[in-house]
């Protein structure tokens, strides 16, 4: 499973651009439940200009995207992530957004499946 962070958050303010995945970062290493699931820093996640964006995902599953965060919400993220992990197909009807979370759902985005052509 992977915990998506944006590293140019807020990417419209150029005195703050990035400190937005700093400042995530610290709040989540403190819970010792983040050791199981893969930071990756992205350049952008498209939830601009709501700043504050990360997203959940895994191989086969829908990613979720979530804007408007800010550090507070570490804990939740690691709650929602492993939660996604644990569902079949990450759609969030099949898994439970923690309650800090639901109202910053801003995409959810399903995978394609592999096109099969016959010869």
């Amino acid at each position: 499973m992977s915990l998506l962070v944006c590293r140019t958050c807020p990417r419209y303010d150029t005195d703050k651009n990035g400190r937005f995945s700093v400042a995530l970062t610290e709040a989540l290493h403190e819970n010792p439940a983040i050791d199981d699931i893969h930071l990756r820093y992205v350049q952008c996640l498209g939830g601009c200009p709501d700043d504050g964006v990360a997203a959940v995902d895994a191989p086969g599953k829908a990613r979720i995207r979530f804007t408007g965060l800010s550090s507070q919400h570490a804990d939740s993220l690691i709650k929602a992530a492993h939660s996604h992990q644990e569902s079949a197909s990450g759609t969030p009807p099949e898994w439970e957004i923690p309650a800090e979370l639901e109202d910053r759902v801003s995409s959810v985005t399903l995978k394609r499946r592999p096109i099969l052509r016959s010869r």
